[in-house]
């Protein structure tokens, strides 16, 4: 994507941005606009993948694969704009550019909106469009509510269908479901327990792809003001692999207006599917993963965060994250 065409993208969502940021004052009870801000870059220290390929034919041409973008974009920023509409009307307008390098990029614009039920209860709606290099096109649609009982119970569930083609003629086209639940208890006053179930199906012209992710959380609240939270995921699908990722998370509040958080999670991962073996050095791979990030309100209304990530794979992977946002209520 060339620059121009990238300005015109960025243009084009301030334009029907503008809409909503007009909206910002005493509509009425409750009414507030918030703009969010956020850009992040990845810078690759060692990176090696797959394996090189070894052609029968010495000339003919090789060139190496690069990261998947929507996991490892080295360049990402965001806007997102949160305008309410009185006390129980709230719509979130949001849009994502990524890229890798001059033929590898992303857009991504989504649209939500979110109703207050009652005192415990909402419910949400949501569209997204992200395309991409290649001709790529996909479309979502999700749907979902929470109940939260006074923080003692709090559960969440939602339904999403996606939509993707790869050519502007939808010559290749993929549909898939999705389904997350989520329920959290108190056990006690500081402590609590959380438990996600994902569940993803996708049809295709070969096979059907079915996964499932399980995770756990136990939460407990020190009266040091920190929050120590230990996390256990489990993943598996139709193909017979397998992951398992420990994490534990530390949250310490150093004032009323700012929270250090330190995360690291270990995974270790082993596919079964020869064409994943393929790609792989050994039959698992396994990565670590740190993060520390800082968040602090400037004032009232605008609060700034910063956060370091460092990623090791033993598939000769390594890289830096860094990001920065920015948030102000209008």
């Amino acid at each position: 994507m060339s620059p121009h065409q990238r300005r015109g993208i960025l243009s084009f969502v301030l334009l029907m941005l503008l809409p909503l940021l007009s909206l910002a004052g005493p509509l009425s009870i409750g009414s507030f606009t918030q703009l969010k801000m956020e850009y992040q870059y990845t810078d690759y220290l060692k990176y090696k993948y797959p394996n090189p390929i070894l052609f029968e034919y010495p000339g003919q041409l090789y060139s190496q694969p690069v990261p998947y973008i929507a996991d490892f974009p080295e360049n990402r920023a965001l806007v997102k704009v949160t305008q309410s509409l009185g006390i129980n009307d709230v719509i979130h307008v949001k849009y994502q550019y990524s890229d890798l390098d001059r033929d590898k990029w992303q857009d991504l614009f989504n649209l939500k909106y979110v109703r207050n039920l009652s005192g415990a209860t909402e419910a949400h709606a949501s569209t997204q469009v992200t395309r991409g290099s290649g001709s790529f096109l996909g479309e979502m649609f999700e749907v979902g509510g929470r109940i939260d009982w006074a923080g003692f119970f709090w559960m969440e569930g939602s339904y999403a269908y996606y939509s993707n083609k790869v050519d502007t003629a939808g010559s290749s086209r993929s549909d898939a479901h999705s389904t997350e639940l989520t329920l959290r208890q108190s056990l006690t006053k500081s402590t609590a327990f959380q438990v996600r179930h994902s569940y993803f199906f996708a049809s295709g012209d070969r096979a059907d792809f079915v996964s499932n992710t399980l995770t756990f959380w136990i939460s407990q609240f020190f009266p040091t003001k920190t929050a120590v939270h230990l996390e256990w995921r489990e993943h598996w699908d139709t193909t017979h692999y397998l992951s398992h990722a420990p994490a534990i998370e530390i949250d310490q509040y150093l004032s009323w207006a700012t929270i250090l958080k330190l995360r690291a999670r270990f995974y270790t991962g082993k596919p079964k599917d020869p064409a994943a073996l393929a790609l792989i050095q050994g039959d698992h791979f396994e990565s670590d993963s740190f993060s520390a990030s800082i968040t602090h309100n400037l004032f009232a209304e605008t609060k700034v965060m910063f956060r370091y990530r460092y990623y090791w794979s033993d598939q000769e992977i390594q890289m830096n994250t860094y990001l920065i946002t920015l948030e102000h209520i209008l």
